[in-house]
C-alpha cells in the first residue's frame, strides 16, 4: 500500500468558526507513477491512514471530520470499522440512490452516523435520502446563481444544514451568506481570505507597533524587554509559556530578561511575536491556527533541510497570514516593518529559498499536492512536518 497524505480542509460556519475539516486522499506517489488508485482504495487509504497511522485527534483536534464514502462502503457496512463519534459520511454525487442504498444509510444512521449529501443536484425522487441526511453540500461553481436560489428554496423546508461548495471569491461568499448558508467550503474560505477594513482600529495598530519592535535587528534587548514587560496580556503569556511543561525549563522563569537571556533575542521574538498576535480576539480562532500551522511547518521544513536561521522561516509563515489576521492588504501591513528584503519577498512574492518554503506550506493547506514540494524532502517527509505543526499548534494554542 502506498503511503499517503492525508489533507484537511475547513468547513466553516457563520462566524467562520471551524464546524469540521474534509479529509482528502491524495497518493505520495501518484505524481510520479501511472497508476491509477480507484475510489474504494482512495477511501481505504485515508480510513486507515486516518484513524490507525495518524490518529484523528492529530488531524482535526475536537472539530467533525468528513469523509467520503463510496457506493460499496456504503453497502457492505461491515468494512466501516470506524467510530461514528465526530465523523460525517459524505454520499458522493454520482452515487446511485436505490432502495438498498437508503437502507444501508438508515442503518448506518441509527449507529450514529452523521450524513452529508455532496454536490447535491435536487431530484424529488430523493426524499427517503434527502430525510437521513443533516446536512446538504451544494456546488456552487456548478450552478448558476439563479440554479443556487431554486436549490435553497427547494431544500428549505427539509429543515437540514446547507453547505456551500466551492466558494472561490469574496462575491460567492457575501452572496450565500445572504441566502442564509449554514456552512461555507471552498479555497477563498480556506485561507480564510476576508478582507474588507480600510483601516486598522487601535488595538491592531498597538500589536503592529510591537511586531515592528520586535522585527528590527536594532532594538537592543533592553527595549525588547520594556516593551514585551509593559504588555501585561504578552508578558503574561509569555512567562506562562516559559513555565509549562513544553518547555521544561530546571528553573522558574520570572522575567522577560530571564527569558530573553534564556531563549536568546531572536527565538523569543518569534514567541512574542505569536503571542501578540493570540490577543487578536476579534477573529475566529481558526485564523490563528493556520497562522500558527504556517509558521511551524515553514520551520520545520527549513529543519528537515538543514537551513538556517529557522526562526527566520517562522517568521515568513507567521507573517504571511497577517492579512487574514489583520483584514488588511500583506503589502501594506508589511511595508512599515523593518524586516529584511528576503523576508518580505517571501512573504510577499514566495520568492527566495523562504518563499519556496511557504509556496510548499500554503499549498498543503488547500491540498494543491501538485506543488507540495520542497528542496530534497520527500512527500512523506513533508507530511510529517504538516501533522507535527498541527500537533504543535493545538499544544500551543492550549498554553498561551
Amino acid at each position: 500500500m502506498s503511503e499517503v497524505f492525508v489533507g484537511r480542509q475547513p468547513i466553516y460556519n457563520r462566524q467562520l468558526g471551524v464546524y469540521a475539516y474534509e479529509l482528502l486522499f491524495h497518493s505520495s506517489d501518484a505524481a510520479n507513477s501511472n497508476t491509477v488508485v480507484s475510489a474504494d482504495d482512495a477511501t481505504s487509504q485515508t480510513i486507515i491512514n486516518t484513524f490507525i497511522e495518524i490518529g484523528l485527534e492529530n488531524i482535526v483536534g475536537t472539530s467533525n471530520a468528513c469523509i467520503n464514502l463510496t457506493k460499496s462502503f456504503l453497502l457492505q457496512e461491515d468494512r466501516l470499522l470506524i467510530p461514528s463519534k465526530q465523523i460525517i459520511l459524505e454520499i458522493p454525487e454520482n452515487t446511485p440512490v436505490t432502495e438498498q442504498l437508503i437502507d444501508a444509510v438508515s442503518r448506518l444512521h441509527q449507529q450514529g452516523f452523521v450524513f452529508a449529501l455532496d454536490d447535491y443536484i435536487y431530484n424529488p425522487a430523493h426524499k427517503a435520502l434527502i430525510e437521513i441526511a443533516s446536512i446538504i453540500k451544494i456546488n456552487i461553481a456548478a450552478l448558476t446563481k439563479a440554479e443556487v436560489e431554486e436549490h435553497v428554496t427547494l431544500l428549505r423546508p427539509f429543515n437540514k444544514k446547507l453547505l456551500a461548495d466551492k466558494v472561490q471569491t469574496l462575491d460567492d461568499y457575501d452572496f450565500c451568506m445572504a441566502l442564509d448558508f449554514d456552512y461555507f467550503q471552498g479555497y477563498f474560505l480556506s485561507r480564510p481570505r476576508i478582507i474588507k477594513s480600510p483601516s486598522l482600529p487601535q488595538s491592531k495598530i498597538a500589536i503592529m507597533n510591537i511586531l515592528a519592535l520586535l522585527q528590527n535587528h536594532e532594538s537592543d534587548i533592553d527595549k525588547i524587554n520594556e516593551a514585551i514587560s509593559a504588555d501585561a496580556t504578552i508578558s503574561y503569556k509569555i512567562l506562562k509559556l516559559m513555565n509549562s511543561a513544553f518547555f521544561s525549563f530546571d528553573t522558574t522563569i520570572d522575567s522577560i530578561k530571564q527569558a530573553l537571556l534564556l531563549m536568546g533575542r531572536q527565538k523569543l521574538s518569534s514567541w512574542a511575536s505569536m503571542s501578540a498576535l493570540s490577543q487578536l480576539n476579534d477573529q475566529p480562532a481558526e485564523k490563528l491556527h493556520i497562522a500558527m500551522i504556517r509558521a511551524k511547518m515553514c520551520e520545520l521544513l527549513a529543519k528537515e533541510s538543514r537551513l538556517q536561521p529557522v526562526e527566520n522561516y517562522f517568521t515568513t509563515g507567521l507573517f504571511s497570514a497577517l492579512d487574514i489576521l489583520m483584514g488588511a492588504s500583506l503589502i501594506s501591513l508589511l511595508k512599515p516593518l523593518p524586516i529584511s528584503d528576503d523576508l518580505r519577498l517571501a512573504i510577499t512574492q514566495k520568492k527566495g529559498i523562504m518563499g519556496y518554503a511557504l509556496d510548499c506550506t500554503l499549498a498543503y493547506e488547500i491540498s494543491d499536492w501538485q506543488n507540495v514540494k520542497f528542496l530534497n524532502l520527500s512527500k512523506d517527509e513533508i507530511s510529517r512536518c504538516h501533522l507535527e505543526a498541527v500537533k504543535w499548534t493545538a499544544l500551543i494554542m492550549k498554553t498561551i
